[in-house]
């Protein structure tokens, strides 16, 4: 049996019935199979597509790419092997959530968004920023303290005036207010070019899930008071 290997390919292509399907068989030309699909952002006659596909092992990126720039009007922005196993980003932003729901404390919650935050959107790195500029918890190779401060405030970028530079000049970030734990989620991707773009579709998914986060932190909270209260002297 011939082996496979599964990619994530994310390509501009025109927002025009017909175009899908002409990619699709540029993939079926290679032998190979489109097994998932995500609309991640559209507009001015354009789309942004994320494509799950299986090739066959002996199938080059390079000979990928040359193909689908073959079709006219469209351009591969990033393409990335997603080994064994296929990716779907509707289950894992369910999945998440569901760990989410499973945090105890308002320090598993914050570890736990960070960390699986990452999987949904495929960020490089994430946190929980409190107010205070304090970071509660952080996943992946996250910029510093000062930079991240300065972002969330609105305030232009701060310069490190060392090799971070070139980093965070090819990097995307968002944040995400998380209201009741006074706080935000951070979440960026490292990369280059338009690769490294978080697309409209990769927002809102961040915003449910960070929703689904802060409700959880108002319900820890709300808990907390509660079992204070029922430990305090006057209720003996």
């Amino acid at each position: 049996m011939e082996s496979h290997k599964t990619y994530l390919v994310r390509l501009w292509l025109p927002d025009r019935p017909g175009a899908l399907g002409s990619v699709a068989s540029r993939f079926g030309a290679l032998k190979g199979d489109v097994i998932g699909l995500e609309i991640i952002e559209r507009g001015a006659g354009l789309a942004i597509d994320e494509l799950v596909v299986s090739l066959p092992s002996d199938v080059s990126v390079d000979l990928v790419i040359r193909e689908l720039s073959a079709e006219e009007n469209v351009e591969v922005e990033d393409i990335r092997p997603l080994g064994d196993s296929a990716y779907d980003p509707q289950l894992e932003a369910l999945e998440v959530a569901s760990i989410i729901l499973g945090s105890e404390s308002r320090e598993e919650l914050a570890s736990a968004l960070c960390e699986h935050v990452c999987r949904a959107v495929r960020s490089s790195w994430a946190c929980v920023v409190e107010q205070r500029g304090v970071v509660l918890a952080s996943w992946g190779d996250r910029p510093n303290d000062r930079w991240l401060d300065s972002f969330i405030s609105g305030s232009p970028a701060i310069a490190g005036g060392n090799d971070d530079d070139a980093r965070l000049a090819a990097m995307d970030a968002v944040w995400i207010p998380l209201a009741a734990a006074g706080a935000a989620l951070v979440v960026g991707r490292d990369g280059v070019a338009d690769a490294t773009a978080i697309r409209l579709r990769e927002r809102q998914r961040l915003a449910a899930l960070a929703r689904i986060a802060d409700a959880w932190f108002r319900r820890i909270a709300e808990r907390s008071r509660r079992e204070a209260w029922a430990m305090h002297p006057s209720r003996s």
